[in-house]
């Protein structure tokens, strides 16, 4: 848990001078490892331990209506998403799942940090995916064991 806290708080760092000057620092094989999956980002969320009182949670989701249906609430989904990270309400990833052929349409994935389970299905109820029946979700607590995922 130490050193994923560390790794994350080097990302910080090699953000926040530049993944070029970051590297230029002759830090240790394992580090520069993980900047080259950082430079091509602006920022970097790193999901290994959740913020100081918070904890991982996934949501997953499949459609429950046609693709027609569904289609009319998507851009207030997204919106809902932008709005949650620019206003940096909670840590939040999202987005949607493809089937074997790269096509959409399997339904989503959110992983993103609560304070616990009722706030986090509080946060869910929100979505406008959920509120107007679009889909089947369900919500999960995520406790992260190995590994860490950087995202934008």
């Amino acid at each position: 848990m130490v050193a994923k806290l560390i790794i994350q708080r080097i990302l910080m760092v090699s953000y926040a001078l530049g993944a070029e000057g970051f590297a230029n620092q002759k830090v240790s094989s394992l580090f520069n490892s993980r900047l080259t999956n950082c430079e091509a980002r602006k920022k970097t969320i790193v999901l290994s331990a959740a913020p100081e009182g918070m904890k991982w949670f996934v949501k997953t989701e499949t459609f429950s209506k046609p693709y027609p249906e569904v289609k009319r609430h998507l851009e207030a989904h997204r919106e809902w998403v932008r709005l949650l990270r620019q206003n940096k309400t909670i840590e939040i990833a999202s987005g949607y799942r493809v089937d074997e052929n790269d096509k959409p349409g399997g339904g989503g994935l959110m992983i993103f940090a609560a304070e616990n389970y009722a706030e986090a299905e509080k946060i869910v109820l929100t979505d406008p995916l959920v509120s107007n029946d679009c889909v089947h979700w369900q919500l999960n607590r995520w406790i992260p064991e190995t590994g860490d995922i950087n995202i934008e």
